[in-house]
């Protein structure tokens, strides 16, 4: 290895999943509502301004290009694998922490969930298709 804490294929794959963190972050903050004064208003402010310097950090520390927006195929691809990685959570049995489950949760939730899950790894699978560029 030539010394970098990251191949290429490892940078591509942290650069666009920490540039799209930064996108949703960024969304938020435009968000009208945050822009109110006093609390908790003031101390999401500064939690979304303090993971942006954790973020810039992170990205000196292994090298990572220029805060440059990946293309289409990664961007599709990485929200699609956090989607479904969120919708694995919703499963029923992760959601006994919040309270006891109706006896015929599972077969109500478990296979829609499933299928979604199914669809976003077919629509990471697609977008693989586009060019990088």
């Amino acid at each position: 290895m030539d010394g970098a804490l990251l191949n290429v294929n490892q940078r591509r794959r942290v650069g666009t999943h920490i540039r799209l963190l930064v996108e949703d972050l960024e969304e938020i903050a435009a968000w009208p509502e945050l822009g109110r004064s006093g609390e908790p208003y003031a101390s999401i402010r500064e939690a979304i301004r303090a993971l942006r310097v954790a973020i810039e950090s992170l990205r000196a520390a292994l090298a990572l290009p220029a805060d440059a927006p990946p293309p289409l195929r990664r961007r599709v691809m990485a929200t699609a694998e956090v989607w479904a990685t969120s919708m694995e959570d919703l499963k029923s049995r992760h959601l006994v922490a919040y309270g006891r489950l109706h006896p015929g949760l599972s077969k109500a939730l478990d296979p829609p969930l499933d299928d979604i899950v199914r669809q976003l790894q077919r629509l990471a699978d697609l977008a693989n298709r586009l060019p990088d560029a």
